[in-house]
């Protein structure tokens, strides 16, 4: 009996999108962190080529891990229900045409004129539809993400970011 109630609990968990999603990136980040650290430098500046991958490694990881507990938790405190399991084609190709869209136009347009409205719409379109909109969150998000982006890659790790004709 209670080995039966364990396979349960353990398909919850496989079959959880956001548990699943973490524990496959807790394993990637780990490969990718354990890769920048074996990047050579040769200690001349400060900030060297295993500065950045060092950086979204630590975060990949910590993300992955904090996805995994959250999702424990929330698998733990909730019953067994079905879901739609069906593939929502529609948003997957609304979400790579609008990334498609996003790249093209980030080198006329510039970095930030174009994240805001990319952020925007992305944010709208990854929204679980039993979820209600909060287009207000949405646009300042949407404004203040890319422009701490821009100056903080600007003028702290003085790296340039794309900008077009407007900014």
């Amino acid at each position: 009996m209670f080995r039966v109630v364990g396979e349960i609990n353990m398909k919850k968990y496989i079959s959880d999108k956001n548990f699943l999603a973490g524990f496959i990136f807790f394993f990637v980040s780990a490969f990718y962190l354990i890769s920048a650290f074996q990047i050579e430098t040769k200690n001349l500046v400060s900030v060297e080529a295993d500065f950045m991958p060092i950086i979204y490694g630590s975060l990949l990881l910590t993300t992955s891990i904090v996805l995994m507990i959250t999702s424990f938790f929330k698998i733990r405190n909730t019953v067994v229900n079905k879901e739609n399991k069906e593939t929502d084609w529609k948003r997957i190709f609304s979400v790579i045409g609008l990334v498609f869209v996003y790249v093209l136009l980030m080198q006329y347009i510039g970095f930030i004129v174009t994240s805001i409205p990319f952020l925007f719409c992305l944010s709208v379109l990854l929204t679980p539809l039993y979820i209600k909109k909060n287009y207000i969150v949405y646009s300042i998000f949407s404004i203040v993400l890319p422009i701490l982006a821009y100056f903080l890659f600007s003028y702290y790790l003085n790296l340039t970011m794309p900008s077009g004709f407007l900014f």
